[in-house]
């Protein structure tokens, strides 16, 4: 396969976020390893391991996600996420303000039911309070 990209123009975005993804979840991993077998010195030391195992998850990163088929799976998901309506500004807005008066409404409900059952309960003498 060498250097060269499978169908690099389709997919772009999703497949830079999974780059992005894979490459830090990589990179985590690595240099937590190396932290078992170097003592943690900040350093000049520490410091060029830490690059190169960020580099080497990098690499090995661009050669996951250059296989036929885990490109063709990223591209999907782009074609699939292009599918998508978003909605508005406004509507995100209105959304949020119904959510927001459901919230608060039911919480209310439920503050009251509480009230009402505590002197249901104090008044029956069930509850010592």
């Amino acid at each position: 396969m060498g250097l060269t990209n499978y169908k690099k123009t389709q997919g772009r975005p999703t497949r830079q976020i999974a780059l992005c993804v894979v490459i830090a979840s990589l990179s985590w991993l690595l240099i937590s390893a190396a932290a078992l077998f170097v003592r943690r010195q900040v350093g000049i030391g520490w410091l060029s391991i830490c690059v190169a195992v960020i580099g080497l998850a990098g690499a090995i990163s661009v050669a996951i996600l250059n296989r036929p088929r885990w490109a063709d799976f990223l591209i999907s998901v782009q074609a699939e996420i292009d599918k998508v309506t978003w909605p508005s500004k406004a509507e995100v807005h209105k959304h949020t303000l119904v959510v927001l008066i459901l919230l608060v409404s039911m919480s209310v409900i439920v503050f009251a039911f509480d009230i009402v059952w505590q002197w249901v309960f104090k008044t029956i003498g069930f509850l010592q309070i």
